[in-house]
């Protein structure tokens, strides 16, 4: 038994341990660490496991029904995991197309053997690393997810300036991105509020700065107790 189930799959690469375990109620996804990166609920796969997941869909969902029926809802996901959230977005927006970039082909491959990622047209799965493909990047999306952790965490990387302002120029007019990203929680110090870490505090404060000097940008924040995430939205009118 590991992380309360029988391990299906294991495969290494070059960033280290990927493994997929299962038991009665659920199959997950862990990165050499007891955090899960993905998990399904065998007899519901439309039940997602996360609170932060949850707030996503629905923010996607709500700002999806602003566009037109008719057009294509273009949306970029930079990070995959089990590709759950592609899943659910698959199967409840209409007109829908997918792109998501994961870094590591084991992933991609696990998402689509053991986590039920469709292979339809409408999800376009690329191995790429995200700051790389953002930077080449010549397309514009309604909506961008960046929900990429590695073993320890958030990646340093995704504070870069050129990353964050990459971001802002593939989002089309009106555009959304959204942002999960980790903080911490300590009921002993700063009155009980959850403190953001030091990745998630640099990120936050590119679109503080960003949203008080652009008009056409709007920032919102939704902090997720039940697992210490902060899920950011930035609304480009």
């Amino acid at each position: 038994m590991k992380h309360d189930g029988k391990v299906i799959h294991s495969s290494r690469d070059e960033y280290g341990l990927i493994e997929v375990v299962e038991n009665r109620v659920t199959r997950k996804l862990f990165f050499d660490s007891p955090v899960e990166q993905s998990c399904v609920f065998m007899n519901a796969p439309m039940t997602l496991n996360f609170e932060y997941q949850e707030k996503i869909i629905q923010q996607i969902q709500d700002f999806s029904h602003t566009k037109k029926s008719n057009q294509t809802f273009r949306v970029l996901m930079l990070g995959m995991g089990g590709g759950t959230m592609a899943f659910h977005l698959f199967h409840t927006i209409a007109n829908i197309q997918v792109t998501v970039v994961e870094l590591r082909q084991a992933v991609i491959d696990c998402a689509y053997n053991f986590f039920q990622l469709p292979d339809e047209p409408e999800i376009e799965s690329v191995q790429a690393d995200a700051i790389e493909f953002l930077a080449d990047n010549s397309h514009l999306y309604d909506a961008i997810i960046v929900d990429i952790f590695d073993a320890e965490g958030l990646p340093s990387s995704l504070n870069d300036l050129a990353f964050q302002q990459n971001l802002w120029q593939s989002l089309n007019s009106p555009g959304l991105v959204i942002f999960n990203l980790w903080y911490k929680w300590d009921k002993k110090q700063n009155n009980g509020k959850p403190i953001p870490t030091e990745e998630t505090q640099q990120v936050l404060e590119f679109w503080q700065v960003m949203s008080n000097e652009n008009t056409d940008c709007t920032l919102n924040r939704y902090n997720i107790q039940s697992s210490q995430n902060l899920v950011i939205e930035i609304l480009k009118k």
